[in-house]
């Protein structure tokens, strides 16, 4: 029954969407054409991402191009109604040429499948969309599976987590706590989507995992920052992930075991080419393995599992996906304080793009679920929980023989959460959420954005745009303009400057202590209708230059300020509290990356010059410090960042290596040690009182610099035609650095990140 409703609701949202998408059309006549070209693979049936299309007209010069989506689609709207030769090429594939003749005001959807190529492209040179570490366009960067199989990982194959720690402008406060600080960004101010599902945290305890392993991920869009009216609800940045369909035509199979996880996946065609499935789930065994590895207790466990159906019909596409996480343990082994997280995330989306519809039509619908909690040092819980319901509808049109983009997002939230605090008698002073509180809040947020791109010539793409939030409890709205910009001075690829700007607002905060890095429990609520709203501008410069054939270089300088930042009321005693003040907050920052890559030499170089500041009043964030403003550098300040990537294939062998060095974080230093007693509660001649150390200054010191050096070396054996074995050995760490991950002042004790951490795994792959 509930499969049923599930699936009308789906449907009745679709054909919404497909109303929506015949209304341009009625209201501004157009006499040129549409051109949707989908593009698939012959090995498997599966749509091509980043294939490029170009239109050549029959002069032989380009009118037209653009690069395949998630869904291998691209779309040519506006186009003047002739004849065209169409090209269709893509590393690993063999190339296509089409001629297409448009009649006036026809949509054509052109399909073709390209096979996979015999050989190795060697030096020629394809034109358009590429991934790789420099392939950035104003703070975007695509990420292709091919990038992130180069990091070393102690699991069969790459993991999305430790190729994002490679980038400039990305923090981790450690190997532990599944956080990212993203050029300046706080993790609660980024947004995650997969396949436009919300998902909170999918970043494991183990920071050298995520819940997107290689082996599900299509490619992933990273903003770090400028992005386009089509996203919103984040301050920071946002991270969407597009996962693979299941093989359409033929099953396959894989198990994989390393010290660290083990896995199984399965894939493969319900009805050819038509209906696949794929399901994947993962288990961490670290807690077991790890005292003999590294000679030390690594309470961490973790999990997730993911299932995808997928239906491929001509002109429509549905993908519907479902994600469970699962992550307990405890960042610092020798105190007694347990974290855990679990996301569980259902949604179904679906493209329609057939010829009898003018525009093509894109809707998202699911329901998202995340649940923390933390059992302290002094034994009591604390729960957060987020329950949101979405709904998404993404549009093309046509107006006057201009193309533009459209839609809108419902969102409906649930907030609870759950503080259990010693002494909840005292207060203090006024507080928005207190001690020993409760929160249940529903909110209703209804979104919309307008985009349009606009190309004076064939060099310079202009596309402004902008998106509004609207808030049911006091139907108040918010007013977001964006713009992007890309120059090819040359007309071509080689050398590219872009440009973005941006307003950006989000009405969800999270709070916790950050001068703790032992906890990454969060409490999370919504915007009070009464307190600011918290927004950021950003602008990005950025330049990018091929030299010859194999040399890529790229530069970014970005700003981002941000106002109102929800931040957590300090104690001079360490503990949770919600209390909030709000601060303003400046990022400057820097970004050089270069590449150089051959058919068996990869490498990349990459540097990240940052200052994050933070300001805030005295008064509300600090109350026992003297001065009218309070100035300081945030833990996830790292000043420089240096990484350096190489792979190198020796034969049938592949050895890839990272070495990463970071300045030191700041950190806040211990001031005293003292006997507290709770007056009148407790009587202080029968009652000492409870030891606690106090805070000196926040963030009043730094951390040693770190830095490590990964290696791992690979090889494949084709044991008979269907079977497979994929080996590794590697070690993280390799030369057993000590990096201080920061000082508990609770025990006392400094606490580093792991040693060294070899590692051996095996995957076995039935085709």
């Amino acid at each position: 029954m509930v499969i049923k409703s599930v699936r009308k609701l789906v449907l009745c949202g679709f054909f919404f969407g497909v109303l929506l998408s015949l209304l341009p059309t009625q209201i501004f006549a157009q006499t040129r054409s549409t051109l949707r070209v989908l593009v698939i693979s012959e090995e498997d049936g599966n749509p091509i991402i980043g294939a490029n299309v170009i239109l050549f007209r029959k002069s032989g010069t380009m009118y037209k191009a653009g690069a395949t989506n998630a869904d291998g689609l691209w779309e040519f709207i506006n186009v003047n109604n002739g004849t065209y030769d169409l090209a269709i090429s893509s590393i690993g594939f063999e190339s296509h040429e089409a001629e297409i003749t448009l009649a006036p005001g026809e949509t054509r959807v052109y399909r073709t499948e390209l096979p996979t190529a015999n050989s190795e492209l060697g030096e020629v040179i394809v034109s358009g969309t590429r991934s790789g570490a420099v392939q950035r366009v104003a703070g975007k960067q695509t990420i292709s599976v091919s990038d992130i199989q180069l990091i070393p990982a102690p699991g069969p194959g790459g993991d999305l987590s430790v190729y994002l720690q490679t980038l400039p402008g990305v923090v981790t406060s450690g190997d532990r706590g599944g956080e990212l600080f993203i050029r300046g960004g706080t993790p609660a101010q980024n947004l995650i989507l997969v396949d436009k599902m919300p998902v909170v945290k999918p970043f494991h305890i183990s920071n050298l995992f995520s819940a997107f392993p290689q082996s599900v991920i299509s490619n992933v869009d990273l903003y770090a920052g400028g992005f386009g009216a089509e996203y919103e609800g984040a301050t920071s940045s946002v991270m969407d992930v597009s996962l693979r369909q299941g093989n359409m035509r033929k099953f396959q199979s894989q198990v994989a075991a390393s010290p660290y996880i083990v896995s199984a996946m399965a894939e493969g065609p319900l009805q050819k080419d038509k209906q696949s499935l794929l399901v994947m789930g993962r288990y961490s065994v670290i807690e077991q393995a790890g005292p003999s590895l590294t000679g030390e207790d690594v309470p961490l466990k973790f999990s997730d599992i993911l299932a995808r159906y997928s239906i491929n019909w001509d002109g429509f596409t549905c993908n519907m996906t479902a994600l469970h996480t699962y992550d307990r343990g405890k960042i610092n082994p020798q105190r007694d304080i347990s974290l855990g997280w679990e996301n569980t995330a259902v949604g179904a989306r679906c493209l329609g793009y057939s010829e009898e519809l003018k525009n093509s039509v894109d809707f998202t619908i699911g329901y998202s679920i995340y649940k923390s909690s933390e059992i302290g040092f002094d034994d009591l819980g604390r729960t957060s929980n987020i329950s949101m319901g979405y709904l998404r509808m993404d549009n093309t049109g046509t107006a006057f023989n201009h193309p533009y983009n459209y839609g809108f997002r419902w969102n409906l939230n649930f907030y609870k959460a759950n503080l259990d605090e010693p002494f909840p008698e005292i207060t203090g002073k006024p507080q928005r959420f207190g001690l020993g509180a409760t929160l249940e809040k529903y909110t209703s947020i209804f979104s919309t954005y307008l985009s349009t791109e606009f190309k004076p010539t064939n060099t310079l793409s202009i596309i402004p745009g902008f998106t509004t939030q609207i808030r049911q409890e006091n139907v108040s709205m918010t007013f977001e303009p964006r713009l992007r910009m890309t120059w090819r001075p040359l007309g071509t690829d080689n050398q590219e400057i872009s440009f973005a700007v941006g307003k950006y607002a989000q009405l969800r905060e999270a709070i916790t202590d950050e001068r703790d890095a032992g906890t990454v429990f969060y409490v999370y609520k919504p915007v009070a209708v009464d307190d600011p709203v918290p927004t950021a501008i950003h602008a990005i410069t950025g330049y990018r230059q091929r030299i010859g054939n194999f040399i890529e270089a790229n530069i970014e300088a970005y700003y981002k300020h941000n106002s109102n930042v929800p931040v957590a009321e300090w104690t001079r005693e360490p503990g949770n509290t919600i209390r909030t003040a709000f601060a303003e907050a400046e990022t400057y920052g820097l970004d050089l990356q270069f590449q150089l890559k051959t058919d068996l030499l990869y490498v990349t170089l990459g540097y990240g010059l940052a200052e994050v500041e933070y300001s805030a009043s005295a008064d509300d964030l600090v109350a026992w410090i003297e001065t009218d403003e309070f100035v300081y550098n945030p833990s996830h300040d790292r000043r420089h960042q240096l990484n350096v990537l190489a792979s190198y294939k020796i034969g049938k062998f592949t050895a890839n290596a990272i070495w990463r060095y970071s300045s030191g974080a700041p950190y806040t230093k211990l001031y005293a040690i003292d006997l507290i007693v709770r007056v009148p509660y407790q009587d202080p001649i029968q009652n000492q009182g409870k030891a606690v150390t106090l805070y000196s200054v926040p963030f009043d010191g730094t951390l040693p610099a770190f830095q490590r050096l990964d290696v791992s070396i690979d090889r494949k054996f084709q044991l008979s035609p269907t079977l497979e074995l994929e080996t590794e050995i590697g070690a993280i760490n390799s030369y057993d650095m000590t990096n201080v991950f920061y000082f508990d002042v609770n025990t006392l004790r400094q606490v580093n990140e792991l040693p060294m951490l070899p590692y051996a795994s095996i995957s076995l792959n039935i085709n």
